[in-house]
């Protein structure tokens, strides 16, 4: 029978051993380097880009490209600090470096590639337009795109589009952009007119032809016909000048 006092002195050398290994691991635990895998330097590069780039999220379609080996660091707190290399493009081909430290202490820079997608909704020719043509919906359509050169003026809402007039000739699959297209003239170069001037409960009318082309509402020259001067009206609609006095 094992006596209660060895018992005891047993119990603390187990307690102690036990203690003292789990110290030990620990310790060499902490002093174990650490590694920075290939798809960890990519997918922090990706998450960069998505938070500088001025794209919404859901529209971008980021690849990294990291052609080297896993990297050994030592312990510590890791940093990593991707940044840009000299270069304001917001899409396409993006350079970018990593710059690597571990307890602030700088360990390495790295060179990485991007390339950057960007969806968007445009407008595109159906089919070929001539100058003149008013748009409709056999003309022209919504479509998705993903592009390394994003644009700008784009018209993106068809109802910008439809019933507008092409200012050129546009190819099939051509986007539209505002200088490509304008609002339908009213009235036009040629057309018969009435002239109408109103003042308190007086009106006078007076027949006139339109000189150059008009917009709704929209300040255009006409010739009096009755005194053959030329004066200049607001276009109320495609038959009705009118002017002030």
């Amino acid at each position: 029978m094992i006596n209660p006092k060895n018992k005891f002195k047993i119990f603390n050398i187990l307690f102690v051993c036990f203690y003292l290994s789990t110290s030990l691991g620990n310790w060499a635990n902490a002093e174990e380097p650490q590694i920075l895998t290939a798809d960890e330097i990519e997918k922090g590069a990706v998450d960069h880009l998505e938070k500088t780039l001025p794209w919404e999220k859901d529209s971008l379609e980021i690849n990294v490209y990291y052609k080297g080996k896993e990297i050994t660091l030592p312990p510590g707190k890791k940093e990593l600090i991707y940044k840009t290399m000299g270069s304001h493009q917001k899409a396409g081909r993006i350079p970018m470096y990593l710059e690597i430290r571990v307890n602030n202490n700088f360990q390495k820079k790295i060179r990485l590639n991007s390339r950057v997608l960007v969806s968007q909704e445009v407008i595109k020719t159906t089919r070929s337009v001539r100058k003149g043509d008013i748009l409709s919906n056999d003309d022209i359509h919504v479509e998705t795109i993903k592009t390394e050169r994003p644009w700008k003026n784009a018209i993106r809402n068809i109802d910008l589009a439809l019933g507008y007039e092409a200012a050129r000739t546009l190819s099939i699959g051509k986007i539209l952009i505002p200088n490509f297209i304008k609002k339908p003239a009213l009235g036009n170069r040629g057309d018969k007119i009435l002239i109408l001037a109103e003042k308190g409960g007086m009106k006078i009318t007076a027949p006139g032809i339109l000189k150059e082309d008009g917009y709704e509402d929209a300040m255009v020259r006409v010739l009096n016909m009755e005194s053959k001067k030329m004066i200049y009206g607001r276009l109320v609609d495609s038959n009705t000048v009118k002017v002030s006095f």
